[in-house]
């Protein structure tokens, strides 16, 4: 697959956001099948790294964050001589769904899940480099949280197209694949539990800040992405208020 549709996505992303622009150079951080092998032969990646290592270094810190749907798509930590090194694994068959039915030419059943995890492993390693930058700590349900609204955001303006604008058939087509249907196969019941509620919560964020005019939903997003775990949970309980 090109890079073209994962600089699209980080583009996005960064502009919503307002990121530093080309902070990090993803295309550096991706790694398939074979770089898998290479790198982890029959090890396994390091689990658990703990929010101080994420804040001391950026590439020290998302071992846990993985794709929801279970096709094994995640950030991954390796120990190394020279400390901890972090990369995005895609799945090759996942990449090759992608090149199949690329998202910039419409979005269907055949690739709203791969796409959908694309967005959300790119979204994991920008927000561990924001939060590295400014030395906030940073929490796997925040990350969860977050990486969810993204994949509605992206996913929506892709599927909106030139109009810009989501048919009620559209949006309850994508809430469906993207929040209701069921896709939790890790056998952890405290990793399920944290999926399910990363999903809510990103549902309860987007239901109230939806009413929002677009001036204000932007800025709503840019302080819901710069504020902690217990920022957001006040912010999201503020909009329901």
């Amino acid at each position: 697959m090109s890079s073209s549709l994962i600089e699209q996505v980080q583009r996005l992303l960064e502009r919503t956001y307002d990121l530093e622009a080309g902070r990090v150079d993803v295309g550096a951080f991706l790694i398939g099948d074979d770089g898998y092998r290479r790198l982890y032969g029959d090890g396994r990646p390091v689990r658990n790294v703990s929010a101080g290592a994420v804040k001391r270094r950026l590439d020290s810190g998302a071992a846990t964050a993985g794709s929801e749907g279970g096709d094994g798509s995640r950030v991954l930590v390796r120990e190394t001589d020279r400390g901890l090194r972090a990369c995005i694994y895609f799945p090759d068959r996942m990449i090759e769904a992608l090149e199949r039915h690329p998202p910039q030419r419409g979005l269907g059943d055949r690739n709203v899940d791969p796409f959908a995890t694309l967005v959300e492993e790119l979204d994991h390693l920008l927000c561990l480099a924001d939060r590295a930058a400014r030395r906030l700590p940073v929490s796997m349900l925040e990350l969860e949280i977050q990486a969810n609204v993204s994949k509605y955001l992206v996913l929506a303006r892709f599927l909106a197209g030139r109009s810009g604008r989501l048919s009620p058939r559209s949006r309850t087509w994508l809430r469906y694949h993207l929040f209701e249907k069921a896709r939790f196969v890790e056998r952890d019941p405290a990793v399920r539990r944290r999926y399910r509620d990363a999903r809510r919560f990103a549902v309860r964020f987007l239901d109230g800040a939806a009413v929002l005019d677009p001036r204000r939903f932007l800025g709503l997003l840019r302080r819901f992405h710069q504020d902690t775990i217990d920022g957001k949970l006040r912010l999201i309980q503020t909009l329901h208020a």
